[in-house]
């Protein structure tokens, strides 16, 4: 059905001429309402007067958490992807999904769910948009220090293998390929972990 648009994750208007170089909306379609996203056909008028059709992942956010031990080590946790069709390693994340709850918190709660640790020490690096080109997720980085176990729970549909990671065994796993995952390279870079270092024999 057409509809007018719903504010997401994005905060500017769509129909805004003050940029020279923006698109203005026409009118939307909501062609896929899910349990966490929501797939929007978007009618656009170009700078140059021209239509087009964008079609657009609408998603409440997320976070991701570099978990950094006293002696440098980086945890990270395994799990299966379906879409991949394999296990990869990555930082802990997750989506904005519960109503009212603070990125921060969301974050906190991730790191629970996920590595099953929590942190005394928290510091935001900042924010950034994975795939601008369609869908308008904006993840969150923390990096959490002074780290303590505590109990760990899941989500039904989810199972993670928990290892942390000294830097030479996180430039082994980039070099051999095994770090496949946008978001923890991103992470480990701005948690200023020398990734790209070629990993010297021990």
């Amino acid at each position: 059905m057409l509809c007018d648009f719903e504010n997401g994750a994005l905060d500017h208007d769509l129909s805004s001429h003050d940029n020279p170089g923006m698109e203005e909306r026409v009118e939307t379609e909501e062609v896929y309402g899910g349990k966490l996203f929501r797939v929007y056909r978007d009618r656009v008028r170009l700078p140059n007067g021209h239509l087009t059709t964008r079609e657009i992942v609408r998603h409440p956010g997320s976070v991701a958490i570099i978990p950094r031990h006293a002696d440098g080590r980086i945890v990270l946790v395994r799990q299966f992807r379906y879409v991949t069709g394999r296990e990869l390693w990555e930082i802990p994340a997750g989506t904005l999904d519960k109503p009212g709850e603070e990125i921060p918190d969301a974050a906190r709660r991730e790191l629970a769910e996920e590595a099953g640790l929590e942190a005394q020490r928290w510091t935001m690096l900042g924010s950034a948009y994975l795939m601008p080109g369609y869908c308008d997720e904006r993840m969150t980085f923390f990096l959490a220090e002074d780290l303590s176990p505590t109990e760990a729970h899941a989500e039904l549909d989810e199972s993670f293998k928990v290892n942390p990671f000294d830097t030479h065994d996180l430039q082994v796993l980039r070099s051999s390929g095994e770090l496949q995952d946008a978001k923890t390279l991103l992470g480990l870079a701005w948690a200023s972990v020398p990734l790209w270092a070629e990993p010297r024999p021990r």
